[in-house]
């Protein structure tokens, strides 16, 4: 049986995480009132759930590096949200997103991990609309994984390090089952229009043979995380580097990476025209403070093998 404790402290857990997802619905709303209608990120996948249902082709529109199309599972994954008018399918897709989020970051009461919340990588997610709070969320729920096939270049880093049970690879099958039986040739029309998409891959920049190092910790799960984002194909606007704010393990960790990524952020949005020059500043802001992170976790880890040695040795 639970203590009281037990059950305030997951009451508690359960209210704020419903209070975050409600915040973020209604900003979304906010800042984006007729987001519905868009061709870009999760609105991409909500028209193209319409679409379907209508009966007209998805892949229809003219590509561009401001739109490119995403994977038919996306619009299979938003299908019962894109059933509601106008914008509150998507108020409710990303607030309960970011709530499953807030809910697991708080499984073991550690309420500094809400700081993911203020970084500026969940900033640009809520402004953008983007995938990356709900494939975080996988992490912890791994039913939740057929939204990986959302968007399949931010996958790689949630799917080789999440824990799989049946549930999840059932979910996963049926979801791409149902795209093919929608639209058999959907993987060669969306192949065909993926070339305008412009983003970069960490590892193969001016700091990637210093963001290999991370390989020689591939045991620590947050090494992994950090390795396998370096090799993901990934955008200029620091949405899809929040997967990164799994990394910190203590409180000083996670204000580290935000204030940093805080300051590299600030200094593109007020010194450049756009944030599409910002790549440097992502690696030097946020890859690097994470890959000390990460050596920094080895460092405690070492250290604490040495004492128990020591001890042994007494």
């Amino acid at each position: 049986m639970r203590s009281p404790t037990q059950t305030m402290m997951g009451s508690r857990r359960l209210w704020l995480a419903c209070g975050i997802g409600i915040i973020a619905g209604l900003l979304i709303n906010v800042i984006h009132p007729n987001f519905d209608q868009a061709l870009t990120d999760i609105g991409w996948a909500f028209q193209a759930a319409r679409d379907l249902l209508a009966n007209r082709d998805p892949y229809r529109h003219p590509v561009s590096p401001n739109l490119v199309p995403y994977p038919l599972t996306a619009a299979i994954v938003v299908m019962p949200w894109a059933l509601l008018p106008d914008n509150l399918g998507i108020m409710l897709f990303f607030g309960g997103g970011s709530a499953l989020l807030a809910y697991g970051l708080l499984r073991d009461g550690q309420y500094w991990r809400l700081i993911v919340f203020v970084s500026p990588s969940y900033v640009m997610a809520i402004k953008s609309i983007q995938w990356s709070p709900l494939l975080m969320a996988v992490f912890f729920f791994p039913m939740l994984a057929p939204l990986l096939l959302a968007k399949p270049t931010l996958a790689l880093p949630v799917a080789l390090t999440m824990r799989w049970n049946r549930y999840a690879l059932i979910g996963t099958g049926v979801i791409v089952g149902l795209s093919l039986l929608v639209m058999p040739d959907w993987p060669v029309r969306w192949m065909a229009q993926i070339g305008q998409y412009q983003g970069f891959i960490p590892v193969f920049t001016w700091v990637g043979p210093l963001l290999l190092t991370s390989l020689f910790f591939w045991r620590n799960r947050q090494a992994r995380i950090f390795l396998l984002m370096t090799i993901t194909p990934q955008h200029y606007f620091f949405y899809d580097q929040l997967l990164l704010w799994m990394i910190p393990q203590t409180r000083r960790q996670m204000l580290v990476l935000t204030l940093i990524a805080w300051s590299g952020f600030l200094y593109v949005w007020q010194t450049h025209p756009t944030l599409w020059t910002s790549g440097p500043y992502m690696l030097g802001f946020i890859y690097l403070p994470a890959l000390l992170i990460v050596l920094w976790q080895q460092a405690r880890v070492q250290r604490g093998i040495a004492l128990v040695m020591m001890r042994m040795r007494r």
